[in-house]
């Protein structure tokens, strides 16, 4: 084993150091804090707190999660499969550490294999012939796991200027998703070009292809996605080409995982049978739509692989006469080698994944796709650039890959610096929240807390609570299960309330928090978060709902408020210092049970 790494200990070691960039902010975070440090780690990236509470739902004995946040509606199939909490709730189950602690150590562990299994890939396209193939696929790897923004040249541009500074940390630090899907999505690719090259163990090939893209159809659709259509146009490839037998392994790759995939196929249809499916999978991100969306790095990436690739053939031409050898061992075809083959159908993958709605009318929230489009085409171009370039002019190339890993090192250390420096201060101040999980925890599972969120530090700390402890949220944005329509109404009207909005004020109230009001009342992601690039989708209902919301609002003050909380389970109420008198009059037999640092929670008896 150590004689066939060795040759690979720089891409090891750039491993461990993209390992250190990753986990090491958590560790100073920590030990910064010495004492004062609670168990709250820095949760780098957006909806991590979401994804933390899921894992948590599965250590509490839900592990379906269909309903990670809401108390009622827990026995409900998912919309999202839940392999990936399962996967990060192991060494939980197994060893006892605190979920916390795993999300920690993920960020050491996972973004350092993603960054292998592109090396891999690299060396599988380029060959493992020395060097200067080895320093290409660190080059690329490194672009992709700490240089992914680098191609949003205004983000670059920003940085530059002072204009403005990473928020957030790097993309791969992000748990379950997409890392997860970025480590099987690569793996996926490993076994498929294993296949394409007719390496020994076919079989063991083909199994590992189809286990991965089950595993892909287990945990995140997005991941896939990409992969399937990766697949397909291999096949169409490999079929024009008359190379039955590749493409008759290669097809057999999809139903072979869907066969695998079978239980999450049975979760997926129990879920389509609920009535709540349709507008439940509306607000989950499904956009009904046949309008295109272009990829322009991935449309320039193929269009520049035309022209190089167009170059190359009459270059070699030109140096070798009519008969053209090919620079690989596997070839299928006078000029066309399998590495030309294999990048065709990443870029046409990645830009049928991308636009796919044009021909089915659905797609899901596409933006995500490219967290696998984006690595597809610098592969391809990585791939373009040491198979093409280097043999014009090895200067030339090795300037760009040298430009493209420093760029990366320095992308990635200002990143997570940048981000630490920002973030510190906040995740500072919520250790104090401790006492409260800790009060919240010694109670039964499966607590309500109402969350009066009157400030963007008690939202936050409504995320946090289903993260770092066993209870649930009466209220929340996140109504991406199968829950009835009325739910988010429900949940504005009784926070208004709580919040003591007026009725002479309920309309000055939504005008200056349109967005607040849609988080709540929306139908679908368009109203949510008002994309542009779908002329042809939009939410009607958010319309009517908001024109309508004064006059429920009006008659929502009328009734009871303790029997229209009750109509949901609620355990207890928090807020930022003591409710207001007259809400506390509408809410007999409430009386305080914890306070601390202004904190003060309720018992709703």
């Amino acid at each position: 084993m150590l004689s066939r790494l060795r040759p690979h200990k720089l891409a090891i070691l750039t491993a461990v150091f993209i390992a250190l960039i990753y986990g090491l902010p958590n560790v100073f975070f920590i030990a910064s804090l010495g004492d004062a440090y609670q168990g709250v780690p820095l949760l780098q990236t957006p909806n991590e707190a979401s994804y933390l509470a899921r894992i948590q739902e599965v250590l509490d004995g839900h592990e379906a999660l269909g309903s990670p946040f809401f108390f009622e509606y827990k026995d409900a199939p998912p919309l999202s499969p839940p392999t990936g909490e399962w996967l990060y709730a192991l060494p939980s189950l197994l060893f006892g550490i605190t979920p916390a602690a795993t999300l920690i150590l993920s960020k050491f562990i996972l973004p350092a294999i993603l960054f292998l299994l592109v090396y891999a890939v690299l060396l599988r396209l380029t060959g493992d012939g020395g060097l200067p193939h080895k320093l290409n696929a660190i080059a690329c790897g490194l672009l992709i796991v700490l240089g992914y923004d680098l191609v949003d040249y205004r983000t670059v541009l920003s940085y530059l200027t002072g204009a403005s500074s990473p928020g957030s940390f790097l993309l791969w630090a992000r748990p379950v998703h997409p890392i997860l899907g970025g480590i099987f999505f690569f793996s996926f690719l490993l076994s498929v070009l294993a296949l394409v090259q007719n390496t020994p163990r076919q079989k063991s090939a083909l199994a590992a292809a189809s286990l991965l893209l089950a595993l892909m159809f287990s945990t995140y659709f997005f991941s896939w996605g990409t992969a399937l259509s990766v697949l397909a146009a291999l096949v169409i490839i490999f079929l024009a080409r008359r190379e039955y037998r590749v493409a008759a392994k290669l097809a057999f790759i999809a139903p072979l995982g869907a066969l695998f995939a079978a239980p999450y196929w049975y979760s997926a249809w129990l879920a389509s049978q609920s009535p709540l499916y349709e507008s439940a999978v509306l607000r989950s991100g499904l956009f009904l739509t046949h309008y295109p969306l272009l990829n322009k790095l991935l449309l320039a990436s193929f269009l520049a692989s035309l022209i190089v690739v167009v170059i190359d053939f009459f270059w070699k031409r030109r140096k070798q006469g009519p008969t053209l050898f090919p620079i690989q061992s596997q070839t299928f075809g006078e000029g066309i080698e399998m590495w030309h083959l294999f990048c065709l159908a990443l870029l046409l993958g990645g830009l049928w994944t991308y636009s796919q709605q044009i021909l089915t009318g659905r797609t899901i929230w596409p933006y995500h796709f490219v967290q696998y489009t984006i690595p597809l085409a610098m592969v391809a171009g990585f791939t373009l650039l040491f198979n093409t370039v280097r043999a014009w002019h090895r200067y030339i190339w090795g300037m760009l890959a040298a430009f493209a890993a420093f760029s990366s090192l320095w992308f990635g250390v200002y990143t997570e610096i940048s981000a630490y420096t920002s973030s510190k201060p906040a995740y500072a101040n919520m250790q104090g929240y401790a006492p409260l999980f800790d009060f919240l925890n010694e109670r039964e599972k499966d607590c309500v807390v109402f969350v009066n969120e009157t400030s963007a530090e008690m939202s936050e700390l409504n995320t946090l609570l289903p993260a770092f402890t066993h209870c649930n949220r009466y209220v929340s944005t996140e109504l991406f299960v199968l829950i009835p329509e009325d739910r988010g109404l429900n949940n504005y009207l009784a926070l208004l309330r709580l919040r003591g909005i007026s009725s002479d004020a309920i309309e000055a109230y939504l005008h200056e928090h349109q967005s607040e009001a849609a988080g709540y009342l929306y139908s679908n992601w368009q109203g949510l978060f008002g994309v542009k690039d779908f002329p042809d989708f939009s939410d009607p209902l958010l319309t009517e709902r908001l024109a309508a919301f004064p006059r429920e609002y009006r008659e929502f003050l009328k009734k009871d408020f303790k029997t229209e909380l009750q109509k949901y389970r609620i355990d207890y109420i928090l807020s930022r210092g003591p409710l207001d008198v007259k809400i506390i009059a509408q809410l007999p037999n409430v009386g305080q049970v914890f306070e601390q640092s202004g904190l003060i929670l309720y018992f709703f008896r």
